[in-house]
């Protein structure tokens, strides 16, 4: 039983990354994304960073995953960086963490190197 959950754990954050990086292809040039990790604890705390985030300049778009616990947001680069977007989760009383998500491009181990 824990093994088929640790399987479909691991067969969903594949699922969430190939998202990911799909997104990241259909942006505009001053646009980027990013996925952090949150302890989300509740819907309320969803509520919350979708309320601070959501109407932020330069923030296209923000999704939050409770069952993931993660907040993935698309912004403009000419307004925000990672630092300021971890600075803002600070002034909610959240601590965020940069998921580093690597593509085919980063790591060349997929397909041998096109």
């Amino acid at each position: 039983m824990m093994k088929t959950m640790m399987n479909f754990k691991v067969i969903m954050l594949m699922a969430m990354v190939s998202l990911f990086t799909l997104n990241v292809s259909a942006q505009k040039a001053d646009e980027t994304q990013i996925l952090f990790s949150v302890k989300v604890d509740c819907k309320s705390c969803v509520k919350k960073i979708e309320n601070h985030f959501g109407p932020m300049r330069g923030v296209k778009k923000v999704k939050v995953s409770l069952p993931d616990q993660t907040v993935d947001i698309v912004y403009s680069t000419k307004r925000l960086d990672e630092a300021k977007l971890i600075a803002e989760f600070k002034k909610i009383e959240l601590d965020a963490k940069p998921i580093k998500v690597e593509t085919c491009t980063e790591t060349k181990k997929c397909c041998g190197g096109h």
